[in-house]
């Protein structure tokens, strides 16, 4: 595959994730991938089938916690786009707040965390939630592929940064909020996914494992033969991820609070917080960088004081 030079503009040159990752970035991302399916082995073979029991303090605490690790990876994304102006920042930084959006509702419907049978909706509610987010962010990373390499010329210029951030928001938060209304509401469109509180349907691997791994897939293809930046391969790991939650799921115990079911939701916060260790190595290295740039210049003019 023929690779494109990637020509840096000098106001974007400490942005780190704008450049092609290094062998030891490439090996980091495989062993994550690798890490991941050798402990799905472990659930799905010797661990397998095991019901744990419900805690329902587990599902509070991951899921506040991946609502932090979204929203501050959504936040640091748009300020990396008020520097790069680039649409495919854009649209993965309101990829990361979409998925931050539906957590709240999640875990406001998960019966037993709040109240008994939850707080809002039904029986179906948090797990059509789960539907949403999870095919919602492999088509928000798809926009961000098709749209990564656009020309210079066409990116935001620097006084419309931030009416384009607070129109992202804005549609974003309406696109998230369409998305709630029709999982809360239970439009008969959406798939019956749940038989009782810890059951799904036998139907589950066809109506929601399917959606959410054809789109990863779509998503995950594009991405890599349009890979440039260190952001594009921990984005293809987050996709992996999101493909490695599907069989415990549902193999060998189509249940919540079984051993796959706990498995998958620390899968989950890992996954989210992917790209938000990388954002802040990029922003340690850039501060080690600049400091070590200002120690230099001290040195050299107390070189030149002292001759």
């Amino acid at each position: 595959m023929r690779k494109t030079a990637i020509v840096v503009p000098p106001e974007q040159q400490f942005v780190l994730s704008n450049f092609p990752p290094s062998r030891a970035q490439k090996r980091l991302a495989l062993g994550i991938v690798l890490g991941l399916i050798a402990a799905l082995y472990l659930v799905i073979g010797p661990f397998g089938g095991l019901q744990l029991g419900a805690v329902h303090s587990f599902v509070a605490v991951y899921t506040t916690a991946m609502f932090v690790t979204d929203l501050i990876t959504a936040i640091l994304l748009f300020t990396q786009f008020s520097i790069l102006r680039s649409r495919a920042i854009l649209v993965i930084a309101s990829g990361y707040l979409f998925t931050a959006l539906l957590i709240v509702p999640y875990v406001l419907a998960f019966p037993g965390v709040l109240a008994p049978n939850g707080l809002i909706g039904d029986l179906q509610t948090t797990a059509r939630l789960y539907l949403m987010w999870h095919i919602g962010f492999p088509l928000f990373v798809l926009a961000y592929a098709l749209s990564k390499d656009e020309e210079t010329s066409n990116r935001f210029s620097q006084r419309e940064v931030r009416s384009a951030i607070l129109r992202s928001v804005l549609l974003t938060m309406a696109g998230a909020a369409v998305a709630i209304f029709i999982c809360v509401k239970g439009v008969p469109i959406l798939p019956r996914i749940m038989l009782d509180e810890s059951q799904f349907v036998p139907e589950w691997p066809y109506v929601v494992g399917a959606p959410i791994a054809l789109l990863c897939l779509i998503a995950l293809l594009v991405l890599w033969f349009r890979r440039r930046s260190i952001l594009d391969l921990f984005l293809m790991v987050v996709l992996c991820a999101y493909l490695i939650e599907i069989p415990p799921h549902y193999y060998p115990s189509p249940a919540r609070f079984s051993t796959g079911w706990y498995a998958v939701r620390v899968t989950s916060l890992i996954s989210s917080s992917i790209v938000l260790v990388v954002l802040l190595y990029e922003i340690t290295a850039l501060y080690r960088g600049l400091l070590d740039a200002v120690l230099r210049e001290g040195r050299e003019r107390d070189a030149r004081l002292m001759t």
